[in-house]
């Protein structure tokens, strides 16, 4: 996936609207001193090239029953590291996936809206059905600043 590279302009639209993405355009209008079309076809031209997009968040500390953990895992990847990663990416719970440097090879933020039994079965099960995680650590979020999350999507249905 090619990088691009962002100006002054786009770093600051991506700014406002990260602080707040509900501003209307006006208010970046003024804040940015451009016009309104200006502003808009940049947030269509990062929202198209999959570099920005707005979404709802949720304050973890805030929600009575939700656990967040880093699920680190040692992977048998064979050479195929980055299909594994896209497995991990699309579990259900999972926020996000990376492949890692050091001890483990891949590490994932994992949500359970549910709680501690939601995190078990995610860590004992569905993680243990990929087949190529040798070993794996969980480590539990107990306390955190500035983590607003999205949540992924969960195996219960609604």
């Amino acid at each position: 996936m090619e990088k691009i590279n962002l100006d002054t302009m786009d770093n600051e639209i991506i700014r406002l609207l990260t602080k707040d993405g509900r501003m209307p355009i006006g208010e970046m209008v003024k804040k940015l001193k451009v016009t309104a079309p200006t502003i808009r076809k940049r947030i269509k031209a990062l929202e198209k090239n999959g570099i920005f997009k707005v979404s709802g968040l949720i304050n973890p500390n805030r929600h009575q029953e939700m656990i967040t953990a880093l699920v680190a895992m040692s992977i048998q990847s064979g050479g195929k590291l980055d299909k594994i990663l896209d497995e991990i990416e699309n579990l259900p719970n999972v926020a996000w996936a990376a492949v890692v440097a050091g001890r483990y090879d891949i590490i994932a933020e994992v949500i359970c809206m549910e709680g501690q039994e939601e995190l078990y079965r995610f860590t004992t099960e569905t993680v243990l059905n990929i087949g190529n995680v040798i070993r794996s650590e969980t480590f539990i979020l107990m306390k955190s600043k500035n983590n607003w999350l999205g949540i992924p999507e969960i195996e219960k249905e609604i």
